[in-house]
């Protein structure tokens, strides 16, 4: 897919790898976050806790996420949510954030996907399991994080369109970032066959298409 296994970005402005045409191109979308960032007067708490980003292959990136993952979703917390007994794919990748005592503060998986959009083949770059550690929640983390991982799924996968799927009370912060809804049907496989999932909503990033409607077949699970 173009990935490499593991990828690191560094907020205050230099790479632990080799650095190369993305790293440039990285650089320039860190400066416009950043300005951004400004306008809304939240740049030094977000430089703050955000040192480091690392992206890596799910399994390698699995011991590290595994911890936040289960402290944002404990098993009692979990029994009381909507998709409880849906069954997810395992992830590509995994997009990393940490602080400056290496600590991750910040989670989110991308799945990448050939699936059909009314018949159509498309290339989906899908994210799901976005999870912030909670006194580093409201600082700009989970939006950089997004960001970033639009900027992999557009560049490095060339998805067609970016996926994700969320509850009503998170549709607000996504759609700040520029996420609209898909009012269309999803259909997925899950262990009793192909389904229609309506479980939680879907959003769609707008890349190469904007799909807003008609049938989507994610020929696989849901993420």
């Amino acid at each position: 897919m173009g990935f490499l296994l593991f990828r690191r970005w560094s907020v205050s402005g230099h790479t632990d790898i080799a650095e190369s045409t993305f790293v440039s191109q990285w650089r320039h979308w860190s400066f416009i976050v950043v300005r951004h960032i400004v306008q809304k007067r939240c740049i030094s708490a977000c430089i703050t806790m955000i040192e480091h980003i690392d992206i890596k292959a799910s399994d390698l990136g699995w011991p590290q996420a595994a911890p936040l993952l289960k402290a944002v979703w404990p098993p009692e917390v979990v029994a009381e949510l909507p998709w409880r007994d849906v069954v997810w794919a395992n992830p590509d990748y995994r997009l990393l954030a940490f602080n400056r005592d290496n600590e991750i503060i910040c989670h989110l998986a991308i799945v990448l996907r050939d699936a059909t959009w009314d018949g159509r083949a498309v290339r989906i770059g899908g994210i799901g399991g976005v999870a912030t550690r909670e006194e580093s929640r409201r600082q700009g983390v989970a939006s950089t994080a997004m960001r970033m991982a639009i900027q992999e799924i557009q560049r490095t996968y060339k998805a067609d369109f970016g996926l994700l799927f969320c509850e009503p009370r998170h549709a607000s912060i996504y759609e700040t970032l520029g996420w609209c809804p898909f009012k269309g049907d999803v259909f997925v496989m899950q262990p009793q066959g192909h389904v229609r999932f309506d479980v939680t909503d879907p959003y769609v990033f707008d890349l190469k298409i904007a799909p807003r409607a008609g049938v989507l077949d994610l020929c696989g699970l849901p993420w």
